[in-house]
Formats: structure tokens, sequence, C-alpha cells
């Protein structure tokens, strides 16, 4: 798919910072964070090449199968409605020809013993890849596993991106000797609701004049406020929610979505009864079982005792998917003394806090919005930022909780004068 079919591409712009790329036995590394969108970015590295029938070998050293491929989902729906794609399946089914995805979900990662896979890929599925991209390096294992990775990329002649997480509290920064084998690196870190990127090299850091969202990675704005923020202006037919459809504030989420256009993704499962249809998503038990939680876990968490009864369970894993999909999350509920937050519903907001998620309670009780900021919930008014959001909460919504979510998508995709 040429670059000009999505004007938003962030391969559009690095293309322009960054030359002639990367060349046959070359390494691009992309640091950041926990949470900030290094995987979403080697995803739209990899479609890239995909799309120009360059076979991909995507190794995901943390994630399963089925968690890298929604990644391939998602930014492929970003994609396609950025674009205006109209042959979406010929695209997919391109894209699908020429990938393959190695986990090492609970294996120990071994440079030599993916050079024997690539090895067997080739001999015996007649797959070779050109371009490969390893996903989930720690800063810590890079003097180990960076020599070997470059030893591997020279040997098949192929360039090869690779994803490098620094600890959450650490600024995103690469050490010299990553120059010794990396031609550049990519550098991510959160800007308000959205990501700033910077170019890295032996030479030095220059940050870029464009910003991304931290979903898709695709770019949302180059304008800043006098504060040096983004004005972020999300329009809601490229926005999609995320959430279950079920009676309550699910069902009123849903239903101003509809109102306004936005995508709906209604999450589901056998057995589970729904008030929406639209946007309806039934999971597989295979893709329920990429959410598995343990249920002991989430009592501690959430200081209370779940039952192991099999409904319990399959919410739980339904909150998964919805929060893992979204950078922004909003609940209907009530918090408590301990900042959880009453009900099933709390697993979700425990998860966005877990993962570094724009989080947002409207708190029923005291009839106001609290975001949690790290460490304790503070007051304010929330505005949809992100294309990709949640919205759940309790079944019960007051008269409060029902304005209060109408009046988010106002504040959010009103016209503004």
């Amino acid at each position: 798919m040429p670059q000009e079919l999505y004007k938003r591409s962030p391969l559009r712009i690095l293309n322009e910072h960054l030359g002639e790329g990367l060349g046959a036995g070359e390494i691009g590394v992309i640091v950041a964070r926990p949470g900030v969108g290094k995987t979403p970015l080697l995803v739209h590295i990899a479609l890239d090449a995909l799309f120009r029938d360059v076979s991909v070998l995507h190794v995901a050293l943390k994630d399963p199968v089925d968690h890298v491929r929604s990644y391939y989902d998602e930014i492929f729906g970003a994609i396609s409605r950025a674009g205006r794609l109209v042959d979406r399946s010929s695209a997919a089914v391109a894209a699908e020809r020429h990938r393959m995805i190695h986990s090492y979900l609970d294996r120990v990662f071994d440079v030599a013993h993916l050079d024997e896979n690539i090895r067997m890929l080739k001999e015996v599925a007649h797959f070779e890849p050109k371009l490969l991209a390893v996903d989930g390096l720690r800063i810590k294992d890079l003097a180990e596993k960076l020599p070997a990775l470059s030893a591997l990329a020279k040997k098949l002649g192929v360039p090869m991106w690779a994803t490098v997480r620094t600890r959450p509290n650490e600024e995103p920064e690469l050490p010299a000797e990553v120059w010794e084998h990396a031609k550049f690196g990519l550098v991510l870190a959160p800007s308000g609701r959205t990501v700033k990127i910077a170019t890295a090299d032996k030479t030095g850091r220059r940050d870029l004049p464009f910003l991304l969202d931290p979903t898709t990675m695709l770019v949302i704005s180059n304008d800043q406020d006098e504060s040096g923020r983004a004005r972020v202006a999300v329009r809601p037919t490229d926005s999609t929610l995320y959430s279950g459809g079920a009676n309550g504030a699910e069902a009123l989420f849903g239903e101003e979505c509809e109102r306004w256009g936005v995508h709906e993704v209604n999450f589901t499962f056998e057995g589970h009864k729904q008030a929406r249809s639209r946007g309806r998503y039934e999971l597989s038990p295979r893709e329920l079982a990429a959410g598995d939680v343990s249920l002991v876990y989430v009592s501690r968490r959430l200081h209370r005792t779940y039952s192991e009864g099999s409904l319990i369970r399959r919410v739980l894993q339904t909150l998964w998917h919805m929060v893992s999909r979204s950078q922004q999350v909003f609940v209907l509920g009530e918090i408590q003394d301990d900042g959880t937050v009453v009900g099933g519903t709390g697993w979700s907001v425990e998860l966005a806090k877990m993962w570094n998620k724009s989080l947002w309670v409207f708190d029923q009780k005291k009839k106001d919005w609290y975001r949690w900021d790290g460490d304790q919930w503070v007051a304010g008014a929330p505005v949809i930022e992100s294309i990709h959001f949640t919205g759940t909460g309790t079944r019960y919504p007051t008269e409060d909780g029902k304005k209060a979510v109408k009046e988010l998508f106002d504040r959010s995709f009103a016209p503004r004068e």
C-alpha cells in the first residue's frame, strides 16, 4: 500500500528524517518506557514492508501470537480508516501471506535458537524473511543480545528493527555502546495524551516536529498551544469504543457513540447477554484465554474475594481485551477509600493503572469525574483525546451518571467556536 494512501502515517514523515533507512544487515531500535507505543510503531514498520510484498518475521519476546495479531489488526484498521483504503481485503491477504509471527512467551530468548528457526522456516515452509522485527528487548539485555542480533542480521543480509523498553521510571535513553551495532534509533516519550518522537544516532538526538496517537501511532497533531501542549482534536468518525455492550454504563457509552458516529467494538462470549448488537464481537475460547488472569491475584489487588465461577472469569478476560486495546479508559462507578472501584468493573480500573492508561472514573456518589494521576484520584473534566478508548462501569447508572457520559461526548466532539 503506498504511504500516500494515509497522510497520517508516521512512516511518511519518518522517512524524510531517516534518509535511506536501514540497509541489509543494519539495525534500528525503538526505545521507550512501557505502554508508550513501541509495538504499534514496530507494526507500522512491518506493515509498510508487507504492503510492498517484503516478507517479515515478527519475533515477540513477551506477547502470545494472538495478542501480536491483534496489534496488526488494530493498526491495519486505523490505516484503512485514515487512508480510506478501498481494497482492504486484498491488502490484508497480502500482509498475511508475507508475515510470520514467533513468540518466546514463557521461554528464554536465544539468538542462536532464532537463527535455527529461521533456517527451518526457509527449508520446511519456504519462507525467507527480508525484514526482522524483534519486539520486547529490555534495555539491560542490550549488551548481551544486540551484538548477537547484529551478527544475525548481517549473516542473513536483512534489516532488523527491535523495540527496547526502559524501566517505568527511567527516561528513554540509549547507552552509547548501542551505536556500535545499531544505525539509528527512535525514542518515544509521553507528551500529555500524545507521544512525541525523536531520532537518535551516535551524533546525538533530534526531536521531530509532530505528535502521535499513543495507541495507533498515527500522526494526530503538529500544532501546540502556548504551553507546548498538543492541540488534539479527535474526530468521532476516526474513533473506536471498546466495551462490552451490557446494560447500564456500557449501553450508555454505546448510545453516545452511535449518536456521534463513533465505531463500536462490543466484546462478548457465549452465554453473555448484551444490550447492544452494534459492533458485536464474540471472543473465541482461545481469544478469551489470552486475557486470562488469576482470580487470586484479582482478589488481592481489589481487596475482595471472587468465586472461581466461569462467568466472572470470562467477564474479567473480556475487560482485559477492552482495556488492552485502549489508551483512555472511562468508568462509571464509585471510588472506595482504598482507591479501588466497586464491583467487577474495578478490574478494568486496575488494568488501566498497571498499563499506565489515561484513566477517568465518574464517582456517582460524589457526582464528579476523577483522574488517576499515578498516586491518587484528582478531580477534573475529561475529554476523549485518543481514537481508541474504553467505556464501562456499573449496571446501575444514576441520572448524574447518564448526564456525565453525555457531557463527556459533547465536550469531546462538539464543534469548537
